[in-house]
């Protein structure tokens, strides 16, 4: 087990003069511990050995206070900095997690538990800043503070500085000893914590469930038992740490008898002065004051470790991973999507298999099938999210997995079958920061998608606050009215659709294939659908089965084929209207 996590003093660079002044400041302390025990040492020496008058020594005196005040002054002056530094590189820690899960693969984003993402970002992270303002700096004292009262000590007795050198390892090396079983429990209670998280959100995002089926009570006493499992695990951690600190404790105090005692042996036989003797006892307990000082923020160190570990763990798992390259202009619009013997599996369970077809621009494509047929699965497939376990996907004849995720997704719109709605404005909700956007246009997107109908309705209109919090009531067919309002507003060449129209009425349904058929007649759409009005304004239907392509066609020859698409149309599998 190292003594520094190399991942977190990478991290330090974020801050110019942190690592200087983490060196500096135990130089400066050594100095000034040698410096004020020499005064002190002679100030006893002169007063009760060499029995001078209080007037002889009153320049020590100033001396010993003037040290004093110079080194409180300079050791405040330090760890303000440092302090402030250890907030600074948090924050700049926390910054980069945020931004690596906004940027990250936003299907993974959403099969990770919130309860550990929260938790990993809020509490995790505070964690890390006692492992900057603590453990660090003790770390830096508890090499240089000893290394200096060595070398002053060597000069003025050979004894008693081997007596340090060889009675210092032993604390650090029992600090390694228990560090191993110390990190151990820490990231029990660590998973204990990500897992009382996680039950207590859940239970808040499905309560009025439980409710309902008036099963509150057993989750409650779920998460109560979970709570307790966590506090146990906290003991465990702190009866470990406790009982490290008395060992150390008694480690230093025994090394510093043993000094002591061969001190007061040497100086009745006169082997030693008692200025030298009596200056390397005071120095003494200072020198293994910082190593103590190391094991005693320890506990630090592994709540800091753990929790980069699991930040690192968590924004690694959302990244697009191999899926993604970087390459230059991919492509000025999207011209063709060709997909070649696509397959994907999760684990033993197959979800795609060796799908093939061609989607040209200016085409309407629908996916139909049952639930868990793969329409969702080949979606994310196709928007870049997930890599495909066999196959290929073609985006203008380029493999999907060497192109620029990030110009990709900026020529793509994607709506899902549950938008969510931000605690924003209205507009806000529709642009999402899309910055200017012509207000004629953005009208006319109104107009649209019958999202004026909504704000008509609205005291501020479109600068009315919406979204979780406030008292405005939006319902879900507008939720999707305001999700295909932002596809519009991003204007792109591919828009890729998940059940749209599903909490549409079979009036409100019309807009969308009059959008269709008019304002997007010109863009490539690929649609997840089940609603029968739709599906007949579609150019081809992609009928999947059990992650089988079965058929494929227009509405009219898929009905007559009277296959598979034949039995949707007739059950209520498809919706008509």
């Amino acid at each position: 087990m190292t003594m520094l996590n190399t991942r977190l003093l990478k991290e330090s660079s974020y801050k110019k003069y942190y690592k200087p002044l983490i060196i500096l400041e135990p130089l400066l302390m050594g100095i000034f511990i040698v410096v004020s025990a020499y005064i002190l040492a002679t100030i006893v020496n002169k007063v009760f050995i060499k029995k001078e008058t209080v007037n002889r020594i009153n320049i020590y005196l100033v001396l010993f206070l003037l040290t004093a005040v110079i080194k409180a002054l300079v050791n405040f002056l330090i760890q303000s900095y440092i302090k402030n530094s250890a907030e600074d590189i948090k924050e700049n820690i926390k910054e980069k997690s945020f931004k690596s899960i906004i940027t990250g693969n936003p299907y993974k984003v959403k099969k990770k538990k919130l309860g550990e993402i929260i938790n990993t970002l809020t509490d995790g992270a505070e964690m890390i800043t006692p492992y900057y303002s603590q453990y660090i700096p003790q770390a830096a004292s508890a090499v240089i503070i000893p290394m200096i009262l060595i070398i002053v000590t060597a000069f003025i007795d050979k004894w008693s500085s081997l007596i340090m050198i060889f009675t210092y390892p032993l604390i650090p090396l029992f600090m390694i000893l228990i560090g191993y079983k110390s990190k151990e429990l820490n990231e029990k209670q660590w998973k204990k914590l990500s897992l009382l998280s996680f039950h207590f959100i859940d239970m808040l995002q499905g309560l009025s469930t439980l409710k309902i089926f008036e099963r509150s009570k057993t989750q409650e006493s779920k998460v109560f038992k979970t709570s307790e499992n966590y506090r146990k695990a906290t003991m465990e951690v702190l009866k470990v740490s406790f009982s490290s600190a008395l060992v150390l404790e008694l480690f230093s105090t025994i090394s510093t008898a043993i000094i002591a005692v061969n001190l007061g042996l040497r100086l009745v036989y006169g082997k030693i002065t008692f200025l030298s003797a009596f200056f390397i006892l005071i120095i003494t307990p200072d020198f293994y004051l910082a190593i103590r000082n190391l094991g005693l923020r320890f506990h630090s160190s592994l709540n800091g470790t753990v929790s980069i570990e699991k930040i690192d763990s968590i924004t690694k798992e959302l990244e697009y991973g191999d899926i993604i390259c970087k390459s230059t202009n991919t492509c000025e619009y999207i011209s063709e999507i060709e997909v070649k013997n696509l397959s994907y599996s999760y684990g033993d369970k197959i979800a795609l298999n060796n799908l093939s077809f061609k989607i040209k621009k200016g085409e309407k494509f629908a996916l139909v099938g049952e639930i868990g047929s793969g329409k969702s699965t080949l979606i994310n497939i196709l928007s870049g999210f997930v890599k495909p376990s066999d196959g290929m996907v073609f985006i203008n004849g380029k493999d999907i997995n060497y192109i620029d995720k990030e110009e990709f997704l900026s020529k793509i719109s994607i709506a899902s079958q549950s938008p969510y709605i931000f605690n924003k404005t209205l507009e806000a909700n529709v642009t999402l920061g899309i910055k200017e956007l012509n207000p004629i246009k953005l009208h006319e997107i109104y107009k649209l998608t019958k999202i004026e109908e909504l704000k008509n309705k609205l005291e501020d209109g479109y600068q009315t606050l919406i979204g979780e919090g406030e008292n405005v009531a939006i319902r879900g067919g507008e939720i999707q009215k305001i999700a295909l309002a932002r596809v519009l507003a991003k204007d792109t060449q591919l828009i890729i659709l998940d059940e749209p129209s599903s909490a549409l009425d079979c009036k409100s349904e019309e807009l969308f294939t009059d959008l269709m058929n008019g304002y997007l007649k010109e863009t490539t759409v690929l649609i997840a659908t089940h609603r029968l009005n739709t599906l007949k304004s579609i150019h081809k239907i992609i009928v999947l089965n059990a992650g089988n392509l079965v058929e494929m066609g227009t509405h009219e020859e898929l009905i007559n084929n009277k296959n598979k698409y034949y039995e949707f149309v007739g059950s209520s599998e498809v919706e008509e209207s």
